[in-house]
């Protein structure tokens, strides 16, 4: 599932999934902009990327309060850091020229140890040549805008009839929590949901994604497909998901975990690993494959 929070423009993941695996699934998580312009472009491109679905995150229209991030200054965005999607997207860029023709003399920001190592990381990360963007007003502009257009903490319901004029592609909503907005999911014509509490990483004290699992699940009634994930770790995590009447479970930070440790061999023998013991917990709950798995398991 390719991000709008991404370190690099989707054109270029796809161009290297192609390059290694030929028809590789892809799907494209949307952050709804507060620029349904932006919106249109982004989802615009995905398809062209050979996306086969948009996700959209409904949990993150503002940042859930983080206090690791906020004791660290923790905002990689405002260096310039996943925020590729949004310079390479030509809808964006000219916001950020607009932002520049309309804006009056930048004040002096104070030198300090941080302002300077932000600075140098805006530069870094921003498209083109470190010695033209030392002198072009875009990278500081660009970092504001994003902030700007993030997200649209006002949409509703009928913002999504907009998505699905301008896609033909299946559209799945995540951060689905509560059986009521699962069956209005059905009702918009939605292809999928996605239980998710964003990993834990949005509010504390809510209710965890397991747990509201089954309720939507039978508020859905089969009509569309149920995805989860938060807190998947192993196989077993995925039983227990599958078992509880999720159609297919994602994983989420373990990857990156690997990827962290090991590179691309590390990701490869967490999936093996968590195939291996989904499998093996298959095996000791008694059953011969997913198909068979129910909640009767855990009687």
């Amino acid at each position: 599932m390719l991000s709008n929070q991404a370190s690099t423009p989707m054109e270029q993941v796809a161009s290297a999934m192609d390059a290694v695996s030929p028809g590789a699934s892809r799907w494209f998580q949307l952050y709804w902009s507060s620029s349904d312009e932006l919106v249109e472009s982004l989802v615009s491109r995905a398809e062209a990327s050979g996306c086969e679905a948009i996700v959209v995150t409904l949990d993150t229209h503002v940042l859930g309060w983080r206090p690791r991030d906020l004791d660290l200054g923790y905002l990689p965005f405002s260096r310039g850091r996943g925020i590729a999607q949004y310079t390479s997207d030509p809808v964006f860029r000219r916001l950020v020229r607009e932002r520049i023709a309309a804006s009056g003399p930048r004040a002096r920001t104070p030198l300090t140890p941080a302002t300077v190592a932000s600075f140098a990381s805006i530069l870094r990360h921003h498209p083109g040549r470190l010695r033209d963007n030392l002198r072009s007003p875009e990278p500081l502009a660009a970092i504001e805008t994003f902030l700007e257009v993030f997200a649209n903490p006002a949409l509703t319901w009928a913002d999504l009839a907009f998505l699905r004029e301008r896609t033909t592609l299946p559209i799945v909503l995540k951060g689905i929590l509560h059986p009521d907005d699962a069956s209005r999911a059905v009702d918009a014509g939605m292809d999928a949901v996605q239980v998710s509490t964003h990993g834990g990483r949005q509010l504390d004290n809510e209710q965890p994604a397991l747990d509201a699992l089954p309720r939507v699940v039978e508020a859905v009634a089969g009509r569309i497909p149920v995805l989860f994930d938060s807190g998947v770790r192993s196989g077993a995590d995925a039983v227990v998901a599958l078992a509880l009447g999720a159609r297919a479970v994602a994983i989420g930070r373990p990857y990156v975990y690997a990827l962290a440790i090991a590179g691309e061999a590390g990701v490869r023998e967490l999936l093996r690993n968590t195939i291996a013991e989904l499998d093996n917990t298959l095996g000791l709950a008694g059953v011969r494959s997913v198909a068979e798995l129910d909640a009767s398991i855990f009687a």
